[in-house]
């Protein structure tokens, strides 16, 4: 069948329908997509199910709607202008990214009778979030593996200047034909709120994976370290996160629920310090948590050289630290090169100072956050 695009009908038509036979809508978008049944839908409009009529073999696709207006008609302005911007940064994210084979490629970003409409790859598979309802917790090892792997799309994503802002299992395809991970949307928009939007900074994520410092709207590239840590505490327990959290602690007592479960201390350790409230406290790259996990360069590329065509790994210096010393409680991993990572300060007090390989001149984002700016500083992060 053909679902109907318009929200005030949603009318299912036979698939060979140009137009709805209810409300006269197109069906079609640029003449190919075509919708099929919705998937999802939150405060920025539907997600649904598609084909590419295009194509002789009509592959499938995902198309994201916004109508962010006609669903909050009391929105003001100011709110609906950020909730716009949200949406195309979602694109701008998945184009900027290139064709990793982890992240849902950008088909098309177009308008539609007069709303934006975002076209992505659809990737045919299970969130971990499914796979945890369905098999119940994971071994260690088993949460070793998805770490290892989620972190190496991350770092990817951050060498492309990207925080995601919203790791969690459902954010986690396990592709049916490969079984490899993929990290999905970049934008975070199904989870931002009327009340979000309006607030400085627009604080975006998951409240039960999100950092301290993201709800706040002040996310940095521990943001999604701290998502990712959560995301395995879970899969670890298949015990909800505010569950795990203690709040006069501020930290997760994951070890009282282990109900004589097995975990190693090294894995542990690594798990709390990637959880950690304060960003200073957490690991400061991604290259160290993978080395300290024994995953060393030459299999990274041996891997990466074999499975991702798209990668590119200069200009990572400004975000990763290569030598991890031996982790310690309430310690971070760090590295002899440190000097060239991203400070782990809270930015709110201390200035970043970076230093990009590829020449890129952050003058002005250092300007931006010494007098708080985030919202602007985040903005010049993602355009870069």
């Amino acid at each position: 069948m053909s679902n109907c695009l318009c929200l005030a009908c949603d009318r299912a038509n036979s698939i060979t329908t140009k137009f709805c036979t209810q409300c006269g809508a197109k069906l079609q978008i640029q003449d190919r997509y075509r919708a099929l049944k919705v998937i999802g839908q939150g405060g920025f409009g539907k997600t649904f199910l598609a084909q590419d009529e295009s194509k002789p073999s009509q592959p499938r696709c995902v198309i994201k709607q916004f109508a962010f207006e006609t669903i909050n008609p009391n929105a003001s302005q100011g709110t609906l202008d950020v909730a716009i911007r949200l949406f195309e940064q979602e694109a701008k994210r998945l184009d900027d990214l290139g064709k990793h084979p982890q992240i849902p490629e950008l088909l098309s970003f177009t308008i539609h009778e007069g709303k934006q409409y975002l076209i992505q790859e659809f990737i045919d598979g299970e969130t971990l979030e499914q796979e945890l309802a369905r098999v119940g917790a994971f071994s260690e090892q088993q949460v070793r593996d998805v770490l290892v792997e989620v972190l190496q799309i991350l770092e990817f994503v951050h060498s492309k200047s990207v925080i995601h802002r919203d790791i969690s299992p459902d954010n986690i395809i396990r592709r049916r034909s490969d079984q490899k991970l993929v990290l999905v949307d970049f934008g975070a928009a199904k989870h931002a709120t009327a009340t979000l939007l309006a607030k400085t900074g627009t604080g975006i994520g998951k409240p039960s994976y999100g950092a301290p410092e993201q709800m706040l709207g002040k996310s940095v590239f521990q943001s999604d370290l701290f998502g990712l840590g959560v995301t395995c505490l879970h899969l670890l327990k298949n015990v909800e996160p505010f569950t795990l959290y203690d709040v006069l602690e501020n930290e997760y007592q994951w070890r009282q629920f282990l109900n004589g479960k097995v975990v190693s201390d090294e894995f542990g350790k690594l798990l709390d310090q990637m959880t950690a409230y304060r960003v200073k406290e957490r690991p400061e790259s991604i290259r160290g948590i993978l080395q300290y996990l024994g995953i060393d360069q030459q299999s990274l590329n041996s891997v990466n050289n074999s499975d991702i065509n798209s990668f590119k790994r200069e200009g990572l210096s400004q975000y990763l630290v290569s030598i991890p010393s031996v982790v310690t409680n309430k310690q971070t991993i760090k590295t002899a090169s440190s000097n060239n990572s991203i400070s782990n300060q809270n930015v709110a007090k201390h200035p970043v100072e970076l230093i990009s390989a590829k020449g890129i001149d952050y003058q002005e984002l250092e300007k931006f956050l010494k007098a708080k700016k985030w919202c602007e500083a985040d903005e010049l992060t993602t355009k870069e």
